[in-house]
Parts: C-alpha cells; sequence; structure tokens
C-alpha cells in the first residue's frame, strides 16, 4: 500500500512539474512571440529609416575638411590669371573665397538696405529690392559691363580671367587697401551700393589664414548617408573621392597697405610704412589615402587626367577608393615640394570622430570670438546678418566648440547647433555642411535672416532660432508683433520650449542672453580691439 502511495504521489508530482512547465510555455509564448515581433519591426523600421536617410541625403557635395580649402580648386586658374595680371594666386584666392565660398554657382545679391544675401533681397527683407547681383567664383557684377551679351558669367575660366584682369588694374595702384575697396565698389557692387563693410580688411584676413599654414579638403562623388554622416560606396565598388589642397610655400611678398603716416612723440617725428606681406600658395606635388589596413591609395591630378569627373576649370586630386568594408579609405595626406605635410582624416568630421558622444571643449568667449571671427564675417557677408548677431548665437549656442553635439550628428552639432531637418531646409545646405564651421556658422546665419524676414526684429528672430515659430505663437505670439510687444508674452512661466529636452530659459530670456552678447561682441570683436 505504502509503494503504491508513493507511487501515486511521485506521479503526481510529475504530472505537476509538466503542467507548470506546459502552462508557463503557454503563457510566455505570446509574449516571446510580441518580443520577437517588436524586435522585428525594430529591424525593419531602422533599415528604412537608414535608406531614407540615405535617399534625402544623397549627393556628390562636398565635406571640405578646413574653410578656406574649398577655393584651392581654382589655384590653377588663379595662378595662371595672375602671372598675366599681376595678382599673387594668394590674393586671388581670397578674392574667390570672399566672394562665392569658391563655388562656382553661388551668386551675391545686394540689396537697397545696405547688407547682401544669397538671393534676392525680398526673400529676406520684405519690400526691399535687389540693386544688383555679383556672379560666380569672382563675383563680378551685373552691372559692372564686364559681363558681355551671350556670356554665361559663371563660366569658370571666363569669370577667373575677367575676374582677377579687373583686379590686377586696381592693383596696379600704390596703396592696396585703397585699391581693393576701389574694385569691391566698381567691379563687384552695383553702382551706388554703399556699405559699412570692410572688404579690404576681409581680403587681409583671409590672406593671413591663407599665410597661417596648408589647407587640404576632400569630397566623394557617392550617395551620401544623412543617419549616418559617411558617404557609402554601394555593392562595395570603388568610388571616385577628391582633394583639393594648397600651402604658403611660393614667393614671398610684400606690397604698401595705406599710406606712410608721419607719427610725433616726445623724441620727435617719423615716418611709418603699412605693409601687406604674403606668400604665394602652390599645390601639392603629391596626395595619397591610406586605408584602414595600412594600405596607400595614390590620388591622380585632374589637369594630367582627364578621366577624373570634375568641375571644368577645377585642379583637384582624384581617386577610387572603397568608402565602407575593412579596406575602406581613412587618411588622406598631401606633400609639398619643401616637405610640407597635411593630413586630414575621412571622412572629415564623421560621426566617429574624435571626442564622442558627450564631448565638450571649454574655451572663454573672448578666445572662441578671436578664433572664429574672419569665418563669422564671412557668414556675415553672404547672408546679410549682422557679424556681432551670429557671434552672439554661436557663443551663447556651443561656446564656440565646433564638436558640439557630436551624438553621430543626429541631433544638434556644430558652432550654431543645427537640427539635420532644420539645416536641410536652408539655402546653403548640402549633405555634410554640418560638419564644416564655416559652412556651419552661415547656415545658422541662414536661420537667423529667414527668421528676421519673418519677425522684423534680431530679438524675435532670435527667440524664433530657439524655441521655433510654432512654440512661439502657441504662447500668444502673432505675425506683426513688435518685440515690445511679444516680450511679455514670451517670458511667461510656459514659454520654455521642450522643457524634457533640458532646456529652462524662456525664449524671452533666450533672446535677451542673445542680445546683451551681441553688444558685448561689438565691443570685443578683433576689428574694435
Amino acid at each position: 500500500m505504502d509503494d503504491l502511495w508513493e507511487a501515486a504521489q511521485a506521479e503526481g508530482r510529475r504530472r505537476l512539474l509538466w503542467w507548470l512547465i506546459g502552462g508557463g510555455a503557454g503563457c510566455l509564448a505570446p509574449l516571446l512571440l510580441v518580443l520577437v515581433a517588436v524586435i522585428a519591426v525594430a529591424v525593419l523600421v531602422a533599415g528604412i529609416g537608414g535608406w531614407i536617410a540615405g535617399f534625402f541625403g544623397s549627393g556628390a557635395a562636398p565635406a571640405i575638411a578646413t574653410p578656406m580649402s574649398r577655393p584651392a580648386e581654382w589655384l590653377g586658374l588663379a595662378t595662371a590669371a595672375g602671372l598675366r595680371d599681376g595678382v599673387p594666386n594668394v590674393v586671388a584666392l581670397a578674392a574667390i573665397e570672399q566672394a562665392s565660398g569658391g563655388q562656382a554657382l553661388n551668386d551675391r545679391y545686394y540689396c537697397g538696405n545696405g547688407l547682401t544675401t544669397g538671393g534676392p533681397c525680398a526673400d529676406f527683407y520684405p519690400g526691399v529690392a535687389t540693386l544688383g547681383t555679383g556672379y560666380g567664383l569672382v563675383g563680378i557684377g551685373s552691372r559692372s559691363g564686364l559681363v558681355p551679351a551671350g556670356q554665361d558669367p559663371h563660366d569658370t575660366a571666363w569669370n577667373v580671367q575677367t575676374g582677377l584682369q579687373a583686379l590686377g588694374r586696381y592693383l596696379a595702384q600704390p596703396y592696396w587697401q585703397q585699391a581693393l575697396d576701389a574694385f569691391h565698389q566698381a567691379v563687384q557692387a552695383p553702382p551706388g551700393w554703399h556699405s559699412a563693410s570692410d572688404y579690404a580688411g576681409r581680403i587681409q584676413a583671409l590672406i593671413q589664414q591663407y599665410d597661417a599654414g596648408p589647407q587640404l579638403g576632400a569630397w566623394a562623388l557617392a550617395p551620401w548617408n544623412g543617419k549616418t554622416g559617411q558617404w557609402e560606396d554601394p555593392g562595395n565598388q570603388p568610388e571616385w573621392v577628391f582633394a583639393v589642397a594648397a600651402a604658403p610655400v611660393g614667393a614671398t611678398g610684400a606690397h604698401q597697405w595705406q599710406p606712410p603716416t608721419t607719427v610725433c612723440d616726445k623724441n620727435g617725428c617719423h615716418t611709418e610704412y603699412h605693409w601687406l606681406t604674403y606668400t604665394d600658395l602652390a599645390p601639392p606635388i603629391q596626395v595619397w589615402g591610406t586605408t584602414a589596413r595600412g594600405q596607400h591609395v595614390p590620388f591622380r591630378l585632374s589637369t594630367a587626367d582627364s578621366a577624373i569627373p570634375v568641375w571644368p576649370g577645377g585642379t583637384v586630386w582624384g581617386a577610387q577608393a572603397a568608402l565602407s568594408g575593412p579596406n575602406r579609405l581613412t587618411l588622406i595626406s598631401a606633400e609639398w615640394a619643401n616637405g610640407v605635410m597635411d593630413t586630414i582624416h575621412w571622412p572629415p568630421q564623421s560621426s566617429g570622430g574624435t571626442g564622442g558622444t558627450g564631448y565638450v571643449q571649454r574655451v572663454s568667449d573672448q578666445q572662441a570670438l578671436d578664433e572664429w571671427w574672419p569665418e563669422i564675417q564671412i557668414a556675415s557677408q553672404q547672408t546679410g546678418v549682422p557679424a556681432n548677431w551670429i557671434a552672439a548665437e554661436m557663443l551663447v549656442e556651443s561656446h564656440g566648440d565646433q564638436f558640439a553635439g557630436q551624438d553621430g550628428l543626429a541631433g544638434a552639432y556644430g558652432l550654431m547647433q543645427l537640427e539635420p531637418d532644420t539645416a536641410r531646409g536652408l539655402p546653403g545646405w548640402y549633405p555634410g555642411a554640418r560638419q564644416n564651421p564655416q559652412e556651419n556658422l552661415i547656415l545658422g546665419a541662414e536661420l537667423l535672416a529667414e527668421n528676421y524676414a519673418q519677425t522684423g526684429s534680431w530679438e524675435l528672430a532670435a527667440a524664433e532660432y530657439y524655441g521655433g515659430l510654432g512654440n512661439m505663437e502657441r504662447v500668444g505670439y502673432e505675425p506683426g508683433m513688435t518685440w515690445e510687444q511679444a516680450q511679455p508674452l514670451l517670458s511667461a512661466p510656459d514659454a520654455v520650449p521642450d522643457p524634457g529636452a533640458g532646456n529652462s530659459l524662456t525664449m524671452a530670456a533666450y533672446a535677451e542672453t542673445v542680445a546683451a552678447t551681441a553688444q558685448w561682441v561689438a565691443q570685443h570683436a578683433p576689428s574694435s580691439s
């Protein structure tokens, strides 16, 4: 009897165990199926999202590695024209950088309010007329009389040759500061156009930047993945990668910048002479890439190889290289005749760049202002936004850290902390533009210009930069309001945009911070110190 009882107990325990296992599996199975389905959907959505991002972010536009390297594409044309017309090629490249940023189709619009823009003036300043346009690389004016009927002013060879021929006539004058300003007024700006901007001073600053060292930039003729911030090579086929480079290793020279001045002190009077010294730029003697496995990829010069698909008249180095996989391109290097070298990471400032998530570089506002002031002036010239407002927005947003917000480039990034979708809707956007500090400043300035065109106030433009028009309207702002009318609404407790993202300032407090910083910049900018 006892044996039967023990056997019955054992059988009961066995059945109970299997029942628990079976019942548990029955309960867990739906949960496991749901979990698998969620993971599958997430993977699918991520894949589709990457495909969509890659599709809308595709393009062959460059992410130039340094703000000054793009005009180096035209170093060959500039040198040839300069030898003929007496223009040092460093002055020629500075003029190209100032006029167009080295982009052959860039035009500059001169407005009736004394500012310039990258598009028709009324698009930026309602009711303000466009007085004239500066075409192409050297910014040849539509009303200068230099563009004959039937001539395409964007033809690179014609534009550089004609513009530098005119510049050479002015540089034959004794003092270059006066000569450059006269060239700007006669060749680039429309008759009667006046501005407080200092054209000669900008050219001088750009020449000094070129004198500081090599400029090396690169881009790819390949699909751009906006999600990863990198170029891709579908099918693992090598893609064209291009490089441009210039370094101050040529002949040195000097020219009087201003007329001599007489300076008197307790020891008597003496004459002071003011000179602009410069060093001509030279192309490298070789350019090569380095792969992840340490192999070298030689780049060929376009002027010696017509198979390299570049813009007509451009002087670039090209190579076909893998952009992904174990043998992907990781570095691009250039060497000049006197042993000068420069190397950049590829892709420039990509999502895997130095610093990583949460990387923050802190310097004083004065240091940041001094470092980025030449680029800020370029952004101001191209967009018409006052330089002190661009600088103030930069200091408030990033404190001058060009890598601020580096989190795979999916969120706000760079000097002006631009979101990808916001940047994509601006006139100067191209894939990789946010990673280029100069282009980041220009994009931020373009956003300020659009906001100002909507609101008519720089304070309101800053508030919209921070919170967006939707958040402003949510607290009662209406188009046509002045800053004085809108300020109380934008100061309300619920006027903090997206507090969940860490924002704590109201839109009014943010705008007032930018305005106060703009006043500080006006007093501390390098040109006024």
